[in-house]
C-alpha cells in the first residue's frame, strides 16, 4: 500500500465530506491521536481494521482509499462527477445507461451504430428547462467513421425559437472531444441543470436568433460546456406547421 497516497487521499476526503477529525475518530472507534498519527505520517503501521472503519465512516471503497482502484481514470472522473449529482439527476442517468445498455446488446449482432439522442420535453423557456425528457436513438452506421469517433450525443431541437437556423426536430450532433472555438455552437449547462444553445463569441455565448441572453465572458466559469455541435441531422416535419 502506498501510504504517502493514502494519508493525502484520506485529507482529501475529510475535506470533501466536511468531516471532522473528532467525528470520524468518534463514528470509526479510534482515537483522534492514532487518526492524526495516521494521517500527519507518524504511524507507518496501519491497521487493515482501521482502514475498513474509516472507508465505512467517509462512504468510500477501501480501494479508492489505498489507491488501489479497478477504474480507469476517465472512469473515476465518471463515477466522482456521478457521486455530486442530485438523486433525480442519477436516475435519469442510470435510466440513459440502461437504455445504451440495451441498445448495445441489441444492435451489436446486426452491424448497426447509434447515438444516443436526449429529447427534452415540456414547459420550455430559454436555458432548456424542461419537465421530462426522452431518449432515442439516431443510426450513424453510415457516418464516415472519423466523425462516429468525434461524436458523444445528439440533442434534438425541441422549439421553433432558433429558426432559421434551427428547426425542430433537428438533431444536433455533439462532440465532447474539443475546446470550443470562435463561432462554433456549443450546449452548456449551469447549477441549476438548465441547458442553453450558443455561438462562442470573443463577448461570450450569444444567443442563436436573439433567443436568450447574452452570457457574458466574465460568467463563463459558471456554466459546464456539454458539447461543441459538430454536425445537423435535418427531420423537418410539417405536422408542427400545420
Amino acid at each position: 500500500m502506498d501510504l504517502i497516497y493514502f494519508r493525502q487521499n484520506l485529507k482529501e476526503q475529510l475535506q470533501k465530506s466536511k468531516i471532522s477529525l473528532n467525528y470520524l475518530a468518534t463514528q470509526a472507534d479510534i482515537s483522534e491521536d492514532t487518526l492524526r498519527s495516521i494521517i500527519y505520517g507518524k504511524s507507518q503501521d496501519i491497521k487493515l481494521s482501521s482502514i475498513l472503519k474509516i472507508a465505512h465512516v467517509l462512504d468510500c471503497s477501501v480501494d479508492s482509499l489505498i489507491g488501489r482502484s479497478h477504474f480507469t481514470v476517465r472512469e473515476e472522473n465518471m463515477v466522482k462527477k456521478f457521486r455530486n449529482l442530485s438523486e433525480h439527476s442519477k436516475r435519469a442517468v442510470l435510466a440513459l445507461i440502461d437504455i445504451e445498455e440495451h441498445t448495445t446488446a441489441q444492435h451489436s449482432t446486426k452491424g448497426i451504430h447509434t447515438l444516443c439522442v436526449f429529447k427534452p420535453i415540456g414547459n420550455m423557456k430559454d436555458g432548456f428547462y424542461y419537465d421530462t425528457s426522452k431518449y432515442e436513438f439516431l443510426d450513424i452506421t453510415d457516418y464516415p467513421d472519423e466523425l462516429k469517433e468525434k461524436l458523444a450525443l445528439g440533442i434534438k431541437i425541441p422549439s421553433s425559437h432558433f429558426e432559421p437556423t434551427y428547426f425542430v426536430n433537428d438533431i444536433l450532433l455533439l462532440s465532447q472531444q474539443q475546446a470550443p472555438e470562435i463561432n462554433d455552437i456549443v450546449f452548456c449547462t449551469n447549477d441549476a441543470g438548465r441547458i442553453f444553445l450558443r455561438k462562442n463569441t470573443p463577448l461570450g455565448y450569444e444567443p442563436i436568433n436573439r433567443f436568450g441572453k447574452l452570457i457574458p465572458t466574465k460568467e463563463l466559469h459558471k456554466y459546464q460546456i456539454i458539447g461543441v455541435v459538430l454536425k445537423v441531422a435535418k427531420e423537418f416535419n410539417i405536422e408542427h406547421y400545420r
